[in-house]
């Protein structure tokens, strides 16, 4: 037991014995977790790129706009969808929205908003959604109120024409009932009246034989008369005259007592009759007239009460058109448009394919990065160690030859490495043979990049031990930094422009672009040049610092040789 305690401190020892490893072995969990909290402690909303097409920037589309600009999201308007999709190809934009002119719903169909999204950006897509889904409720549910507001208005109006035109029903039936009761009383009065006509017989016969009778009677005495005068009366023609006036006389008094007489069947008794019959149908009449006096009055009040009621029911019955025609415009009428009003749908921007195909080009780099890191740091440290380190520095040979001799080393490793995983990768992704060459390519830039990279911690530091252990600290911060495991539009906002210029992000976003989306080498060229200019940038560092340290050794040489010498000297006076 106390040989291991022993030997655990003989190597904690050896770690913190040279002040930049123990520096390392302390404070790079300390940095690393320093970067990553300034980086990810904020609550403000997350920094999208979002781009907005339209076939025409309505007042509707500008308010959709408005909503978004709310939060801290950089709206960018297109006018071509093409353009708008390629934007998050090269990483312009996050998400592309196309917006229809208008958004107001005027049928039961709804207003669909299409999201384009890169679907290998898995961190992202989530987010995206997640975070537009409260501007697009908001949206919707503001659209979706004023639907229901208009409804809830006509059917307040519906409700206060029926309540205002009830009275007018009211007054119709009123009006009808009393049109009914005068009716009623107009048939009462009229059945009432008697028109009838007496069915009395009068016998005009007796009349003509009256008549026949005086005016033989007449004629008679007329002949009496005549004979009477034109003769010589005697005795014997007096007795014929007497009786011709007899007979005369008696037929007139006949005539006289059917005229004047009161017996049944006399002209008086005839003509008693008749005025008797007379007085009773004067009776009739005039009860029969004054009866259609009182219904004439009375139809003229139903008449006027009928018109009334016409009126009234005319002005309802307008109402009720307005009422329909107000129903009628109303063209919502489905509950699913009306609760639901705005719809979206999500397309990707890239072809279909497995999470393996999303993560590949994060997982290929990664991969470069590591090895890269490792292999250029643990080259450096091996020649810095190597007895033959100190020997190398006084051949003829240039500063440049070392350093390309180091990169071309870990170069062919990381060929070696990049051609077995891409050949394994056929097996699983046959649809990216076509891409291959240039991932290599961009693969190799990448790799030079990290290969200078950890070959510059290896001339920084000393042992090996922290060599590597500062390019692990080095590899874990561009990667916690680069939106594969934490999405980049969280960090604050300052940091978030400084990590679009991460290595591994350049090299993840060239990979992806190639391998997802197959975008032509015009559209990458400021990221490739990016990473060259990184390469250019630290091989001269390197070579700076190569120069530096070869004077550095060549003056500790130097100085040491030149100690031992005046130790020899001074020990060489002393045997004299």
């Amino acid at each position: 037991m106390r040989a291991l305690l022993l030997l655990t401190l003989k190597n904690l020892k050896l770690l913190v014995r040279a002040k930049a490893s123990a520096l390392i072995v302390v404070f790079a969990p300390l940095l690393i977790i320093l970067i990553l909290g300034l980086s990810y402690n904020t609550s403000a909303p997350y920094g999208l790129n979002i781009g907005v097409y339209s076939t025409s920037f309505t007042a509707d589309v500008e308010s959709f706009i408005t909503t978004l600009q709310h939060d801290e999201f950089k709206i960018i308007k297109y006018d071509s969808m093409d353009k708008c999709v390629n934007d998050i190809k090269l990483g312009f934009i996050h998400t592309c929205i196309s917006v229809p002119e208008s958004l107001a719903i005027e049928s039961n169909v709804q207003k669909e908003i299409v999201f384009h999204l890169d679907p290998s950006k898995i961190n992202l897509v989530y987010m995206i959604q997640e975070t537009l889904k409260s501007k697009f409720n908001l949206k919707a549910q503001q659209l979706s109120q004023d639907l229901t507001q208009n409804i809830l208005t006509q059917l307040s109006t519906a409700k206060t024409t029926i309540g205002d035109k009830k009275g007018l029903l009211q007054t119709a039936k009123d009006k009808n009932t009393a049109v009914s009761s005068q009716t009623d009383t107009i048939v009462s009065t009229l059945s009432s009246l008697d028109l009838g006509v007496s069915e009395s017989t009068y016998d005009l016969a007796v009349i003509s034989d009256t008549g026949s009778k005086v005016s033989t009677a007449l004629d008679k005495v007329r002949e009496a008369k005549t004979a009477f005068e034109g003769l010589n009366v005697s005795s014997g023609d007096t007795a014929v005259l007497t009786a011709a006036l007899d007979e005369a006389e008696s037929k007139l008094k006949s005539a006289n007592n059917f005229i004047n007489g009161t017996d049944a069947g006399t002209i008086r008794s005839l003509v008693a009759i008749l005025e008797a019959d007379l007085t009773s149908l004067k009776s009739k009449l005039t009860s029969a007239s004054t009866a259609l006096g009182t219904a004439s009055t009375d139809l003229g009040t139903a008449k006027g009460s009928l018109n009334e009621g016409v009126t009234a029911i005319d002005d309802v019955l307008s109402s009720l058109n307005t009422l329909q025609t107000n129903l009628e415009s109303q063209k919502v009428t489905d509950a699913s448009t009306i609760s639901a009003p705005l719809i979206t749908k999500i397309e990707k921007v890239g072809p279909e394919g497995t999470y393996l195909n999303y993560m590949f080009p994060a997982l290929l780099v990664l991969v470069v990065m590591f090895t890269s890191l490792l292999l250029g740091t643990t080259l450096v440290m091996m020649e810095k160690n190597s007895p033959a380190f100190l020997r190398n520095y006084f051949l003829p040979l240039n500063k440049v030859t070392f350093i390309m001799a180091t990169y071309l080393t870990t170069v062919l490793l990381m060929v070696t490495q990049i051609f077995i995983i891409l050949g394994v990768s056929i097996f699983f992704l046959k649809d990216s043979v076509g891409s291959l060459p240039y991932m290599i390519l961009i693969l190799l830039l990448a790799s030079s990049v990290f290969t200078f990279l950890g070959m510059g911690l290896g001339y920084l530091f000393r042992s090996e031990e922290t060599g590597v252990l500062a390019s692990i600290s080095l590899g874990s911060i561009m990667l916690f930094l680069s939106g594969v495991i934490l999405p980049l539009e969280s960090v604050s906002p300052l940091l978030r422009s400084i990590t679009f210029f991460n290595p591994f992000v350049l090299a993840e976003k060239l990979i992806r672009e190639v391998f997802i989306f197959h975008t032509a080498w015009s559209g990458l060229w400021v990221d490739l040049l990016t990473l060259f200019g990184y390469m250019v940038v630290l091989f001269l560092v390197i070579l700076i610092a190569e120069t530096l340290l070869h004077k550095h050794l060549v003056h500790r040489f130097l100085k040491h040789h030149h100690r031992l010498h005046r130790e020899n000297d001074k020990k060489d006076t002393g045997k004299v």
